[in-house]
């Protein structure tokens, strides 16, 4: 059984390795995963530890270490740490698929804006459009005032109801 300083060490590395890794610093999730596994924690967080690992290992381009690692995780411990490096192996080994240039969108690198004083989401200054007028009000004379008779029938079936209740009462 790990002690728990080795523990608490590897818990801490696995955190800074998911926080790395959701900002794409991959590299840098990578050290921190292998840093975690280098403190032999418990079965389940070595499982952990190395599926996120394989994650980052891809992220990297370094996807044979990475199926490699898949082929290790197949025979750990803990079923669900089996499961998920079957799924990852598959999802790994899978052909890439040929994108045109016109399908794809071009994301600009935003790690060199944080240096930089240049910030272009405040470049573009709009003016606020002014809000539309409300519609003129109709003339009487185009408003269709005709009567359909509805009213005068509710009006009398709810008298005869009225009257029918209180003769019977």
């Amino acid at each position: 059984m790990p002690d728990v300083a080795n523990q608490k060490r590897a818990q801490a590395a696995y955190q800074l390795g998911q926080q790395a890794f959701e900002r794409g610093r991959y590299a840098d999730a990578v050290a921190a995963f292998e840093q975690g596994i280098a403190h032999q924690p418990g079965i389940s967080l070595d499982g952990e530890l190395k599926l996120w690992l394989v994650n980052a290992l891809t992220a990297t381009d370094r996807r044979q270490e990475a199926i490699e690692l898949c082929g290790k995780l197949a025979r750990h411990p803990n079923l669900d740490v089996r499961k998920q490096s079957k799924q990852l192996l598959y999802i790994i080994q899978a052909p890439k698929l040929e994108a045109k240039e016109e399908w794809l969108t071009k994301i600009p690198d935003l790690a060199t804006l944080e240096d930089s004083n240049e910030k272009p989401w405040q470049k573009i200054l709009t003016k606020p459009r002014p809000p539309k007028p409300p519609p003129p009000p109709l003339p009487l004379s185009e408003v269709n005032t005709w009567d359909n008779g509805f009213a005068w029938v509710a009006l009398i079936g709810s008298a005869l109801l009225v009257g029918g209740l209180w003769w019977l009462g």
